[in-house]
């Protein structure tokens, strides 16, 4: 079976690194509601709502509750700068 193709995570705060790594998906909300993240998703910046955001390494599923966040997607790499 084929390797599904995966994107760079980096899930972290002023004090601390959440989750550092690849992924096959990443799971959060903003104010329009649920969404997901996938190889190749599109570039866009977003405001995380408060909840947990989900990553999918392929391994394990790492759940990091935020209070909110800002999220960067671009080139396959997704940045959440959690809990400002």
């Amino acid at each position: 079976m084929a390797e599904q193709p995966r994107f760079q995570v980096k899930v972290f705060s002023p004090y601390q690194t959440f989750y550092q790594g690849s992924a096959l998906s990443l799971s959060a909300n903003n104010t329009t509601g649920p969404f997901d993240v996938l190889y190749n998703h599109g570039n866009f910046f977003t405001m995380i709502s408060p909840g947990i955001v989900k990553v999918n390494t392929g391994y394990d599923m790492v759940e990091i509750e935020v209070a909110r966040g800002i999220m960067r997607v671009a080139d396959n790499r997704v940045t959440l700068f959690a809990n400002v």
